[in-house]
């Protein structure tokens, strides 16, 4: 299935989350592809709010994945934008990681495009230099 909405500016993101935590909920994995700059980390965060995490969330650019935790959730937020081949991302346990009941966002995810379960959802961001952010989503 495809979808797609738009949002009008970077401070409604708050109305993308609205519209895609049902799906998020029921799928647990999911994969944000997008230029630097679309809004991936700061929408992740939004929905990391949402879930309950109140601890402070950051990118993980640097250090790959950070964990974050809720009584009810264990939410991990993936980044593999500094990996160079799908061997260090199995290398780190990303398998299992994927394979796992717990929820998984990964940004940068096209270089393990393959590994990802059928049930993934997938969140493409474009930013429009209007502010403009198009959302499309790719599931199954």
């Amino acid at each position: 299935m495809q979808t797609s909405f738009v949002i009008e500016q970077l401070n409604d993101l708050n109305k993308a989350v609205d519209q895609l935590l049902p799906l998020v909920l029921e799928r647990k994995k999911v994969a944000f592809v997008g230029d630097i700059g679309a809004g991936k980390t700061t929408f992740i965060k939004l929905l990391c709010q949402r879930l309950g995490i109140t601890e402070t969330t950051s990118s993980p650019t640097f250090s790959i994945i950070n964990e974050y935790k809720t009584s009810k959730h264990l939410v991990r937020h993936i980044d593999l934008y500094r990996l160079k081949e799908a061997d260090e991302a199995l290398d780190i346990g990303m398998l299992d990681l994927l394979e796992d009941e717990h929820f998984c966002f990964v940004e940068w995810p096209m270089l393990i495009e393959g590994y990802f379960p059928t049930q993934t959802l997938w969140v493409k961001i474009t930013a429009k230099l209007t502010g403009e952010r198009i959302f499309e989503l790719f599931y199954e």
